[in-house]
């Protein structure tokens, strides 16, 4: 059952839900955020530049770092939502969070792929590299009237929901996780009523259990017949379906409910050398599944629960940053994000218009490509994203609005 100590921290958590600066985040989890971006980015660099730099599968399964992650971290920040007042802070908040960067990317992206395709049609998926499995079932008649339900369908989050399976993928791929989040997002309320339930460790571990074992009878399930499948026949049943990826987030939220079970104030933290074997656990996993495993249970099945691990221990680490380490990991949490929204774009980009010319070595041309994101996306993070978000909150907070 929920302890004394554990009531306490949630009581202190309750009392701070109104007044919580960013010292009251865990700021390592930043960093991981920022590192996932990154891993992203280089996997992507094969995708549009045609180089490997790391195993594909390294993005395919930090996805599920993210779901996990989001979940943790949602359910530490909103341990309970009461009232009416609680529903429109947290709703409000998410709105702050996910739109601003969202929508320039989507507005960004969307513009870009419309004129070059009505400009050069199949001409423009040459010119930016875009692989067939990416644009498989796309119509035939790509008008100018097609373009703009493609974004309608972006702005309303709905472009999962499309007949054409590569719709999500049209203009900036991965910005199908974002969705799925805001689905999430819906859902999050829900979830806290009924996790309440698994109040001791046993009924918490028993459900990460059941959680992993149905995420693999829900893959089993939504398997489309044939062998070898790949990204083309698994991306809508299965690596962005929100039901299979949603057990993820669940896990996350479960992770927080040992986080309030043992928290580490009261059951001490952990020394930051465990992160290595965590960190060593998921790599073999990711090897593994890049090496043995077909596409439906290696692109992030596998890896589920080392990355469940990671952020466990991640959240307990021993570790006290001062007020500069605390700023820098605030900014790069903030990066992170930007970086993800905004990079297939930029690099389609910089693709397109041989910007960055690969007459350059593989390794040269990569930092160079992090330098031109990393700068790009700190540009857009100071001057665009804060600034959205800073009027955005001054709206969604006025009292017109509220009531």
């Amino acid at each position: 059952m929920i302890t004394a100590a554990s009531k306490s921290y949630c009581e202190r958590k309750r009392r701070t839900l109104n007044t919580a600066t960013d010292k009251d985040k865990i700021p390592i989890l930043d960093v991981g955020r920022f590192v996932g971006a990154v891993i992203v980015v280089f996997v992507h660099y094969e995708t549009i530049f045609g180089s490997p730099i790391v195993y594909g599968t390294l993005g395919t399964t930090f996805l599920s770092w993210f779901f996990v992650l989001s979940g943790f971290i949602l359910s530490y920040n909103y341990p309970e939502i009461i009232g009416r007042a609680g529903y429109y802070r947290f709703y409000s908040h998410r709105v702050i969070r996910i739109f601003p960067a969202y929508l320039l990317a989507v507005f960004v992206s969307a513009a870009f792929v419309s004129i070059g395709y009505l400009s050069l049609t199949d001409q423009f998926w040459e010119e930016v590299h875009r692989p067939l499995q990416l644009r498989f079932d796309l119509p035939e008649d790509l008008g100018p009237q097609f373009w703009v339900r493609a974004t309608v369908a972006h702005v309303t989050f709905t472009q999962s929901l499309s007949e054409i399976q590569s719709l999500n993928l049209v203009f900036n791929g991965p910005l199908w996780s974002l969705v799925l989040e805001m689905y999430f997002y819906v859902s999050f309320p829900f979830w806290l009523i009924v996790l309440r339930r698994a109040d001791t460790l046993l009924r918490i571990l028993l459900s990460m259990l059941g959680l992993y074992v149905l995420q693999l009878c829900l893959i089993q399930s939504w398997l489309p017949p044939g062998e070898n499948l790949g990204l083309a026949e698994l991306n809508i049943p299965v690596y962005t379906n929100p039901i299979v990826r949603g057990s993820e987030f669940i896990l996350g939220m479960l992770l927080y409910r040992i986080h309030l079970l043992r928290p580490p104030e009261v059951f001490g933290r952990i020394h930051p050398l465990w992160l290595l074997p965590a960190v060593a656990l998921y790599l073999g996993t990711v090897y593994l599944a890049q090496n043995y495993l077909p596409y439906q249970y290696g692109s992030f099945y596998l890896s589920v629960p080392a990355v469940t691990l990671i952020v466990f221990v991640m959240s307990r680490l021993d570790w006290e940053p001062n007020d500069l380490q605390h700023r820098i990991c605030f900014f790069l949490g903030g990066v992170s994000y930007v970086l993800y929204c905004f990079h297939w774009p930029l690099m389609e980009m910089l693709q397109f218009f041989d910007l960055l010319p690969q007459t350059l070595p593989v390794m040269l041309h990569s930092v160079l490509l992090a330098f031109v994101l990393l700068a790009f996306c700190t540009i857009i993070y100071l001057y665009a994203e804060v600034p959205l978000r800073r009027r955005l909150r001054r709206l969604l907070n006025s009292p017109q609005v509220k009531s």
